[in-house]
């Protein structure tokens, strides 16, 4: 299942884009200035994950996460390790697609609005997000924190993608991003 939604995800925005837009396959690679912003702010955004972990580790169970991502066959360390790579490296990249390039440029189409068109894709990505957070054992004050965070993430990728009009930028901080989350996930689970 987990496989067929992924793959569903990435067909949709390329049938449509070559389909229904008639479009022919592009690459928009990032510029220098891009690669350099989307570094600053996935360091950025890191160091806010980082201290804010350190100020509510104490508030997660984490015996119950464990038990959980056990569930999922993660407690296991090169399954860890390859799911780490998967989403940094393959995950991340598939939603830059679909946030960022496919539902921000239609929402600024539909709302005639960037800003509309940025919020939307944020609002969007942060309840994909929210709900997967719930089924890793977070509870709704929890949530709500990491929602903030994950608004204002996709907030900022949504508006590096529109700037550089590429999604190499936005994948590029939010693959920083991944390293610093799975990072503290595989100290949870093997330190």
């Amino acid at each position: 299942m987990f496989i067929l939604c992924k793959f569903w995800i990435f067909i949709i925005p390329t049938i449509w884009y070559l389909k229904v837009d008639n479009n022919i396959f592009s690459r928009s690679l990032p510029t220098i200035d891009g690669l350099k912003m989307g570094t600053i702010t996935g360091v950025g955004m890191s160091i806010i994950i980082i201290i804010t972990w350190l100020i509510f580790e104490n508030s997660i169970n984490l015996d119950e996460m464990k038990v959980i991502l056990e569930s999922q066959g993660l407690s296991n360390f090169y399954l860890y390790v390859f799911g780490m790579i998967y989403w940094i490296f393959i995950n991340s990249l598939l939603e830059e697609y679909v946030f960022r390039w496919f539902i921000t440029t239609k929402a600024s189409i539909l709302f005639g609005n960037d800003y509309y068109a940025i919020i939307f894709s944020a609002f969007l990505f942060t309840l994909h997000h929210a709900i997967a957070l719930y089924f890793f054992g977070f509870i709704f004050w929890q949530i709500f924190i990491a929602s903030f965070g994950l608004l204002t993430a996709a907030a900022i990728w949504s508006w590096l993608y529109l700037k550089y009009e590429s999604i190499w930028v936005c994948w590029l901080s939010h693959a920083i991003c991944d390293i610093v989350v799975f990072s503290i996930g595989f100290r949870v689970l093997f330190m």
